[in-house]
């Protein structure tokens, strides 16, 4: 087994001294190119990288938006549930040249300022995507970049008006078997969001970057040759609940016939502002989002009390 991982090593070595950046982004048909690492080429929205290398440190301010990364000059108009297009070449213009790896993507508010005069330092970030293996949990989604693919992301469908940086993020784990080995590359992108929706994530949805992620997380520090097979864990908070809440009016009394007895336990998360989601410990399958009062219910005073002890 040592020599079959010493063997696929060898093989990916070359690939691992080749880098790259995000030359492009596409938001509702208008295009915006960026510039190649070190130089300045135009105006864009893209925060240009110093180089194509990898940030390997997990504390390095870097991390946020890549190497040397500095704001960029113009804000890309989007909207909420706008796909953001993203393209991903190597450091001399060609396919990105990795294929082991997830891709997430973050976003941050600039707040009260225009994204051209933020600075990342002490930013809150939310997760709003993540894509790791394929469905049948064999190759990753990162090689269909490799072989030219654009990688698309879509914005949340309530996601308030307003400055935000768009964080889209490949990392590399060829490399990941020992610690500092995992290579990440960050790529921001300035966004304006028009629009009169009023969805914002709660608190602690949001992380800061560097700081969620530690160099021994089991999606970082991970040998992704030898069981190629095996689930993937993604490091950083788990999707903002902001990408998928409820509507106002969703249904929930009937879930409490299947909690049949008082002393039985509820699984609980924390929802969107105000809810939980819960779920039965005896099945999975219908988690759902339950308003702190929620009158009417099956023993509705028990839940809402351990609800609220959950929330306090």
């Amino acid at each position: 087994m040592l020599l079959l991982t010493v063997v696929i090593l060898a093989l990916h070595a070359p690939r691992a001294l080749a880098h790259g950046y995000v030359s492009q982004v596409i938001i509702d048909g208008n295009m915006y190119m960026g510039s190649s690492p070190g130089h300045y080429e135009g105006p864009s929205p893209i925060r240009t990288v110093a180089t194509d290398g990898p940030v390997q440190n997990t504390s390095a301010s870097d991390l946020a938006c890549g190497v040397g990364a500095g704001p960029a000059q113009l804000n890309a108009i989007a909207r909420p549930g706008s796909v953001v297009n993203i393209t991903w070449v190597s450091g001399s213009g060609g396919n990105w040249p990795h294929e082991v790896g997830p891709v997430l993507t973050y976003l941050t508010a600039c707040g009260n300022i225009s994204c051209v005069g933020f600075n990342t330092s002490g930013a809150r970030w939310f997760k709003i995507a993540q894509a790791g293996k394929n469905a049948d949990g064999a190759g990753w989604v990162q090689q269909y970049i490799m072989e030219g693919s654009n990688f698309n992301v879509t914005l949340p469908d309530n996601l308030a008006p307003g400055g935000y940086l768009l964080r889209n993020e490949i990392i590399g784990l060829q490399n990941a078997m020992t610690p500092g080995g995992a290579e990440f590359f960050p790529s921001c992108t300035q966004l304006r969001v028009i629009g009169n929706a009023t969805g914002v994530p709660p608190t602690y949805d949001t992380v800061l970057l560097p700081g969620a992620y530690s160099a021994t997380d089991p999606g970082i520090l991970v040998d992704a040759y030898t069981n190629p097979n095996a689930s993937y864990v993604f490091p950083g908070p788990p999707i903002a609940t902001l990408m998928n809440a409820p509507p106002a009016s969703a249904p929930v009394s009937e879930y409490y016939d299947d909690w049949r007895h008082d002393d039985e336990q509820p699984l609980i998360y924390r929802g969107p502002a105000g809810t939980v989601v819960a779920g039965d410990r005896r099945s999975r399958d219908f988690p759902v989002f339950v308003p702190m009062v929620c009158r009417g219910c099956k023993h509705g005073k028990l839940w809402q009390r351990r609800l609220r002890a959950y929330l306090c």
